[in-house]
């Protein structure tokens, strides 16, 4: 009888099963391994449920790795209706084509309409930060307010975990995941919600969340109040940057009655290093005065893998801008 792989005893210690046992009976478990983690995700479940060794396996960091280190499987993408506690989120691999839903999100009974919160993913896990909702104990309820609520969901349990709560109640704000240190940077933020077109608070304070304590501590300030902006990160090691760029400030009444928002064309920096952080900076605008009023929706994209800078979008009507 053929002694196993070190590779093979590799997967099965990772996967802390007896090594009587085989993912793939006549195939060394490092093959088995390759090959199963190719399954597109809305099968998993299923899958689960053929034998001991294929329970734990899906349920093991060693998928997340070998998934991670295929580029063609590394991505999923998740979409998110309005309310992601009462209607639940999907996830798309686009390898295999192929959708499945995840549980919804820990409901509290008190609480509704849920918007403007921010996900983002830190290795296997995602996470859902903060929002604007609506709350039956508060009155008037036609007012919207602003959750400090987070939320993890771990693709290997696929069950969602509670989170220390933030130390500022913040929707529509920036954020950017430092994936080296395992941390999560907020900045700014408010209170406004998508059914009304304007109005509602805003603040500047910042917060770290770091993963592994469970635990937010606050950083300097904004420079001014900022809600509605985007958040990302430049550079690696001690030249890493968070930006914060575009959103309103504080808001003023046309008549006394129609409120407006005041919209930043600026952007704002903080120097990131691994003993704190540092002051924020203050970057020129983003276009000259009287080319447009506000800025359009922004979305950047990351490749953490090649460390390039980040990829900047703005949707200005039908014009995509770069």
């Amino acid at each position: 009888m053929a002694r196993p792989s070190s590779s093979s005893s590799a997967v099965a210690s990772e996967l802390r099963i007896d090594e009587k046992l085989t993912l793939i009976p006549g195939l060394p478990d490092d093959v088995a391994a390759k090959i199963l983690s190719c399954v597109p995700y809305s099968h998993i479940d299923r899958l689960k449920l053929t034998c001991k060794s294929w329970r734990h396996f899906f349920s093991s960091k060693t998928l997340i790795r070998l998934r991670h280190h295929h580029r063609n499987l590394s991505s999923l993408l998740c979409i998110f209706p309005q309310d992601p506690s009462i209607a639940p989120p999907y996830i798309f691999d686009p390898e295999n084509l192929a959708w499945r839903a995840l549980p919804p999100m820990p409901c509290s009974p008190y609480v509704y309409g849920l918007c403007n919160f921010t996900s983002l993913a830190v290795g296997s896990n995602l996470y859902v930060l903060g929002g604007s909702l609506f709350d039956t104990r508060s009155f008037p309820l036609e007012r919207p307010c602003s959750s400090s609520a987070g939320f993890r969901f771990d693709f290997r349990t696929f069950k969602w975990h509670r989170l220390a709560p933030m130390l500022y109640p913040r929707g529509s704000f920036a954020c950017a995941a430092i994936a080296s240190s395992d941390q999560i940077i907020v900045a700014g933020g408010g209170s406004r919600h998508n059914l009304f077109c304007a109005a509602g608070s805003r603040m500047n304070a910042v917060e770290r969340y770091d993963i592994e304590r469970d635990e937010w501590v606050a950083l300097d300030g904004l420079p001014n109040f900022r809600a509605g902006c985007v958040g990302f990160l430049v550079g690696e090691g001690e030249e890493r940057e968070f930006w914060v760029m575009g959103g309103y400030g504080e808001s003023r009444t046309l008549s006394g009655v129609f409120p407006v928002d005041e919209y930043y064309k600026d952007a704002v920096v903080m120097e990131l290093k691994n003993n704190g952080a540092g002051k924020w900076r203050e970057v020129g605008d983003m276009w000259a005065e009287g080319e447009r009023a506000r800025p359009g929706k922004i979305v950047v994209m990351e490749d953490e893998e090649s460390g390039c800078r980040p990829a900047i979008f703005m949707l200005d009507g039908k014009e995509i801008l770069r």
